[in-house]
C-alpha cells in the first residue's frame, strides 16, 4: 500500500475512533467519517464497500495488530506491556466495539487467532493440564479481565495491569 493510501486510512480509522467519543456505533454515518477525516466520499469508497465494510477492515487491522503485540519474554513468560499501551492508545476504538453488538464478533474472531498463538506458546513449557484446556481457559480468561479493564473509569497503568495479567495467565 502506497504513502497516499496509508494515510488515507488512518485518517478515517482516527476520524471514527473521534466520532466513537461522541456517539454509540451504530449511530455513526460514512457521511460523519469522511467530513471528520476531511477526505472525499470517493476515497472511502475507493477503499470500502460501505460502513460495515470499513469496520470489518478495522477490526481485522486491529486484531492483527493485538496478535502481534503479545509475546513471550526472555524468560519464557507472556508480556503484556505493549498490549495495553496499544489498548491505552486505541481507547475509544476498542470501547465503540466493546459497547456495540460487533463485539461478540471482534471477540470471536480475536479467540481465533490468539488461541493458535497460545497453543504455540504454551507447547514450549510443560503442563500437568492439556494445553487445549489451558488455552481456552487463559484466552477466556485474557479477554474478560481486558473488557473489564476497558470498562473502567480509574483504570490501572498498562504497566500495573499487563503485571497482574502476566501473573494470572502464566501456566501451572
Amino acid at each position: 500500500m502506497d504513502e497516499t493510501n496509508n494515510k488515507s486510512l488512518i485518517r478515517l480509522r482516527d476520524a471514527f475512533a473521534s466520532l466513537l467519543i461522541t456517539r454509540s456505533i451504530n449511530k455513526i454515518t460514512v457521511q460523519d467519517v469522511v467530513r471528520k477525516a476531511e477526505i472525499n466520499r470517493s476515497t472511502f469508497y475507493r477503499y470500502f464497500l460501505d460502513l460495515n465494510d470499513f469496520i470489518d477492515w478495522l477490526d481485522s487491522d486491529m486484531i492483527t495488530e493485538i496478535t502481534n503485540l503479545v509475546k513471550l519474554n526472555d524468560d519464557q513468560r507472556i508480556d503484556f506491556t505493549e498490549f495495553y499501551r496499544y489498548a491505552i492508545k486505541n481507547r475509544s476504538l476498542l470501547k465503540g466495539l466493546l459497547e456495540s453488538k460487533r463485539w461478540q464478533d471482534f471477540v470471536d474472531h480475536l479467540f481465533k487467532i490468539v488461541s493458535k498463538n497460545y497453543v504455540e506458546l504454551l507447547k514450549k513449557q510443560s503442563h500437568s493440564i492439556p494445553i487445549e484446556i489451558q488455552s481456552q481457559f487463559f484466552i477466556g480468561g485474557n479477554i474478560n479481565l481486558f473488557k473489564w479493564w476497558l470498562s473502567q473509569s480509574d483504570q490501572p497503568s498498562p504497566e500495573i495491569m499487563a503485571k497482574y495479567h502476566e501473573m494470572l495467565s502464566t501456566p501451572q
